[in-house]
């Protein structure tokens, strides 16, 4: 595998160049990642530019999470064929040309199309980067890149929401875009600079192309399935059933190919070990209701509750914060703490927090829905890392690896796939809450009309209506991180085989991004 910090060294780079690479590889692992928290804010706003329905623009973040998630097991092939320098550098290049695209094009499809492209490009750049900085770095030198790449990898999320939110408010949110494309670019001619004649022998090494277009088609089709189930009925749309059962074949035929190929694309031979299996579970179940619930958050509270983007960056704030603390303290508490106490803690709190969430009361005030935040925040930082640790137990080296690839691949298509999830059970249960609400308000003798009162009275059922049913995805929510925390009690003790806590921690950032 092309991840391996035991790789031949590459020739020594000076310091100036050491700390121009450091913030270069920085610069652009923050802009890929400040991209996927940035943009939420700016769905109900990209899809009135677009002139579509907001559930369409959800498809946007959904398939960008798709694209990133095949990027991961697709790097260790593009590294070893083509090389870092030209693997980074072509992959910001790419990322730029289709920021270009998103921040021009008012066609959906050529937005959506850009948007994978996107996607795809900057979850190639997380591998590579993380490559760069574990053979390039003197083992003296090396805590100054993971120190740099941590910081990267916990900033963007905590100001991503907040900034999108400001840009959409006040400039437009293809700034967003615009913004992407001198710095993306810019990182790209430096990296090149920097690392030319600098790489390993190129080789030619095997790629599962089997394995590939099984996943592929498999996600594809259950994601489309997915995203259309916002706007159509799921069992009764035949589109949906003929989409689920290609995806479902499709995935049995993966899972025998995987099994028994030399070569296979994810090794599905970790499922065997408890704790991957329970880590995967967990942590993919887990990724679907946080995104899914987020969005409910940022896009749900400025369709019906009238939020601003820039408020509901605001709502996030607390929990991004507090998330990050929380997870730098996980990191050094897991060398002292049994990684399955803090996961079972950080679970249980998870669902403490979403049964409070779940008992607001209408109309839910910003500050009533703020400070839950910030409990939501404490949970969510330890809990990812100690689920990691769990799956990853016993593992090191190049299997280690695999494994990663293996649980980066789950995280993101569990966020790509909570996205519409849980916004078509919110639509469903607010369609239905809406029709009782207004059943009651209708009385025998005074039939409905247009009216100053009806129409006012009819604006409060849809708020309250939808109250009620972003009450009910928290609860259901809460239920499903209960399950998890009883599921992690299965787990056995867990090993840590990997020697340098520091690559440790970085490897594990890759699935905690």
């Amino acid at each position: 595998m092309a991840l391996s910090h035991n790789a031949p060294a590459a020739s020594s780079l000076s310091t100036s160049m050491v700390l121009l690479l450091n913030l270069v590889i920085g610069l652009g692992h923050f802009l890929v990642l400040f991209n996927t928290g940035a943009y939420l804010p700016m769905i109900p706003h990209v899809a009135g530019s677009l002139g579509v329905n907001p559930d369409f623009a959800d498809w946007t973040q959904a398939d960008f999470f798709l694209a990133m998630a095949l990027a991961f097991p697709t790097s260790p092939w593009f590294l070893q064929r083509w090389g870092e320098m030209r693997v980074l550098s072509g992959a910001f290049i790419l990322f730029a040309l289709a920021s270009a695209i998103c921040a021009q094009t008012s066609h959906y499809d050529a937005f959506l199309s850009a948007r994978i492209l996107q996607g795809f490009s900057g979850g190639l750049t997380i591998p590579v980067s993380l490559q760069i900085i574990l053979r390039h770095y003197q083992a003296h030198r090396r805590n100054i890149g993971l120190g740099l790449w941590g910081v990267a990898a916990l900033t963007p999320f905590t100001l991503g929401p907040v900034i999108g939110g400001w840009i959409t408010d006040s400039i437009g949110w293809r700034w967003l875009f615009y913004i992407n494309i001198p710095i993306a670019i810019s990182v790209a001619v430096i990296i090149a600079i920097l690392l030319f004649g600098r790489e390993i022998e190129h080789r030619h090494p095997p790629l599962d192309w089997p394995g590939l277009l099984l996943l592929l088609i498999a996600l594809a089709t259950l994601e489309t399935a997915l995203n259309a189930g916002e706007v159509i009925s799921w069992w009764r749309s035949q589109t949906i059933l003929f989409l689920g059962s290609i995806s479902l074949i499709t995935l049995v035929f993966f899972g025998i190919w995987e099994w028994y190929s030399p070569h296979p694309l994810l090794d599905l031979q970790l499922l065997k070990r408890r704790n991957f299996m329970i880590g995967s579970i967990v942590l993919f179940f887990t990724a679907l209701f946080f995104q899914g619930s987020i969005a409910i958050y940022i896009v749900g509270f400025q369709l019906v509750m009238g939020y601003t983007a820039w408020m509901v960056g605001l709502l996030i704030l607390p929990m991004a914060i507090f998330s990050k603390i929380s997870f730098m303290l996980t990191q050094r508490l897991l060398n002292h703490v049994d990684a399955r106490i803090l996961a079972i803690f950080s679970l249980l709190g998870f669902s403490a927090a979403s049964f409070w969430v779940s008992s607001y009361n209408h109309p839910a005030s910003f500050s009533e829905l703020l400070w839950p935040q910030a409990f939501v925040g404490i949970f969510l930082g330890s809990l990812f890392p100690s689920i990691i640790a769990i799956a990853l137990s016993g593992l090191s080296g190049p299997v280690e690896i695999r494994g990663t690839t293996f649980l980066n691949i789950l995280r993101l298509c569990g966020q790509a796939m909570g996205i519409p999830l849980i916004a078509t059970l919110f639509d469903r249960r607010m369609i239905f809450h809406a029709h009782f609400l207004a059943e009651g308000n209708r009385t025998t003798t005074e039939p409905f009309n247009p009216s100053i009162g009806n129409i006012r009275t009819a604006h409060d059922i849809t708020h309250h209506a939808a109250m009620l049913a972003f009450n009910e995805i928290f609860y259901i929510a809460a239920w499903g991180f209960l399950l998890g925390a009883g599921l992690v009690l299965f787990s056995r003790p867990v090993v840590y085989a990997e020697p340098d806590i520091r690559v440790r921690r970085a490897i594990e950032e890759l699935v905690d991004l």
